[in-house]
């Protein structure tokens, strides 16, 4: 989800965009059967699943945002799907 884009430079052929980032894939062995359909997984938890080593392919900078916390989260479904998201500028 774009939440702002520019300047664009025709010059440079260059933008600068703020945006979150999700992805989401399953893991099967994060499954589990629960009165819960989702659960949302603490960013310490981030470190210690497995996730796709995405990148931007042409990419000059980006950053992830962060304020006082990390600015990401995680959801888990009973199905092993994982929702992974976080701000990039």
């Amino acid at each position: 989800m774009v939440r702002s884009m520019g300047p664009i430079s025709e010059v440079d052929m260059t933008y600068s965009m703020d945006c979150y980032f999700r992805q989401s894939w399953v893991d099967r062995r994060l499954a589990f059967h629960a009165a819960q359909d989702t659960l949302a997984l603490s960013i310490s938890m981030l470190a210690r699943i497995w996730k796709p080593d995405t990148y931007f392919y042409n990419g000059k900078q980006s950053y992830l945002h962060t304020i006082t916390t990390p600015n990401k989260f995680v959801r888990l479904h009973q199905d092993g799907r994982v929702l992974y998201s976080s701000r990039i500028e």
